[in-house]
C-alpha cells in the first residue's frame, strides 16, 4: 500500500479527508523516518534548499521529496 511513496505523502493519501494529516502519524515512526530523511538530505546537500517539490509552496511534502530524487538517479 505505501510503496515507493514518502511518509507524508502516504499518510497525505490514506487520510484523504483530514486536514492534519500529519498529526495522525505515530510520534516514534516519524522520528526515525526524519531521521533517515535528514541523512539523504545531507548527502545530496539539499539542506537548506526550499521548495524542492516545485508546488510553490513549502510543506512536509518537500521532506518526502528526496525520495524521489535519488531514486530517479538509479
Amino acid at each position: 500500500m505505501k510503496s515507493a511513496k514518502g511518509l507524508y505523502q502516504f499518510f497525505r493519501e490514506k487520510y484523504a479527508g483530514e486536514r492534519k494529516y500529519y498529526d495522525l502519524i505515530p510520534p516514534l515512526l516519524e522520528k526515525k523516518y526524519l531521521k533517515t530523511i535528514f541523512n539523504c538530505h545531507q548527502c545530496a546537500g539539499t539542506i537548506d534548499t526550499g521548495d524542492l517539490d516545485g508546488d510553490g509552496e513549502v510543506n512536509v511534502l518537500d521532506i518526502d521529496f528526496i525520495l524521489h530524487s535519488l531514486g530517479s538517479k538509479k
